[in-house]
């Protein structure tokens, strides 16, 4: 049976997640693939605090929601690629890479490069650090990339 190629992308507060979002909708919809958003929230130890701990765990899964949903709107109407969304708590390369591992579908981890002189913090971290500990290529999406140079690599 022939797998479905799927996207995942990591949601997160960086400009230049946009590029990567748009990268991934694209390429799955030339490959009749899918998307996967995931946000990872990173909590404190819960031992002390527990109630308070709580209370910002509840808020930031109401924040990771809203961010997947804003993105998947955006997946959908460039694509009508409905994506799957996931929220994890605990360290972001630990989560992603336990994503990657989970879903044999998951072909490719798509993230973006700032355009500054740093790539930013996960492009450095698993494009360097963790990338011989990942399943999947990484596609890195330079984020000066314009819509029609964007497009000329996505189809």
């Amino acid at each position: 049976m022939k797998k479905r190629n799927k996207f995942l992308v990591i949601v997160d507060d960086t400009e230049e997640l946009e590029k990567a979002v748009k990268f991934a909708a694209k390429r799955a919809l030339s490959t009749q693939g899918g998307v996967i958003l995931l946000n990872v929230i990173e909590h404190f130890d819960p031992q002390q605090w527990q109630s308070v701990e709580d209370i910002i765990l509840q808020e930031a899964h109401e924040l990771a929601q809203k961010k997947l949903k804003k993105w998947s709107k955006v997946v959908h109407d460039l694509t009508k690629i409905t994506p799957e969304l996931l929220v994890k708590e605990g360290i972001p390369s630990e989560k992603i890479i336990e994503t990657l591992e989970s879903d044999s579908d998951i072909r490719f981890l798509v993230l973006a490069a700032a355009g500054g002189d740093q790539p930013g913090p996960l492009v450095k971290l698993l494009a360097g650090q963790k990338s011989g500990k990942l399943p999947v290529p990484i596609v890195l999406v330079p984020q000066g990339l314009s819509e029609d140079e964007l497009n000329g690599l996505t189809f």
